[in-house]
């Protein structure tokens, strides 16, 4: 992992804290042209990321919300596909649980995984096959599953495109941020998450701790496993299936 890579992610954290302090009580707000909300602080830490990024790996590819999406014909081996605010729905009604994530790839393989909710002060970060928890490395898993509280994170229209009566042994959740969930599954913070439609953005802070703690992503109707160049392929194109991310 070269220094520069976990430098860009401090930088970031910091901009993020200070941001989210400077606009806690003054949310600026938006609409783009579909009609969805985006919000200043969204725009902000856009225009952030790039720059920061820019800076050190001119020709690295960005993969980015908001349609920004940067790619060059003469990238260098390194990617970065970000969501800068996932969860807009959630910040902008002063819920917690919202954030940016970042998934690194290097010619292709991920190197690295970070999400960080300034809101419910949680930050996970993981590379080099360890994991760090609001910058306390995780030294073995403690969770603790009984069968009263397993759980499935699902996206907040699935309950239209499926029939949730096969779950009913577990608890449904929704938190509101998709990147949050998948972060929480390859965790081992619940059992599975399903997600309706997303874009790569949505799913990418996950790569790279989801393969080193045996999780993958599959076609929920189908059972197909999807392989990182499967969802790769769809770059800046919605994700239009139900996917399923789990224990292999």
């Amino acid at each position: 992992m070269e220094a520069k890579v976990l430098d860009i992610i401090s930088n970031i954290d910091a901009f993020y804290k200070k941001l989210y302090d400077e606009t806690t009580n003054s949310v600026q707000v938006s609409l783009k042209d579909n009609g969805t909300s985006v919000s200043q602080f969204d725009l902000d830490a856009t225009a952030y990321c790039i720059e920061a990024i820019n800076e050190v790996y001119p020709n690295a590819n960005i993969w980015i919300e908001e349609d920004q999406a940067i790619l060059k014909s003469d990238a260098d081996e390194y990617t970065w596909v970000i969501d800068p605010l996932d969860g807009t729905a959630s910040f902008l009604r002063g819920y917690p649980i919202w954030g940016i994530g970042i998934g690194v790839l290097k010619n292709g393989v991920p190197l690295l995984s970070y999400f960080y909710g300034p809101a419910c002060n949680q930050k996970y970060l993981a590379y080099e096959d360890k994991i760090f928890i609001n910058d306390n490395e995780l030294s073995h898993d403690n969770n603790v599953v009984n069968q009263d509280t397993k759980t499935i994170f699902i996206s907040s229209r699935l309950h239209k495109k499926i029939d949730f009566k096969e779950f009913e042994a577990f608890k449904l959740r929704n938190f509101g941020s998709t990147l949050y969930h998948v972060v929480m599954v390859a965790l081992g913070k619940a059992e599975s998450v399903l997600i309706g439609s997303c874009y790569i953005w949505d799913i990418a802070a996950a790569f790279y701790l989801g393969e080193k703690r045996g999780y993958i992503f599959l076609d929920f109707k189908t059972k197909e496993t999807l392989t990182l160049d499967d969802l790769m392929a769809y770059k800046s194109d919605k994700i239009d299936r139900i996917l399923e991310f789990k224990k292999a």
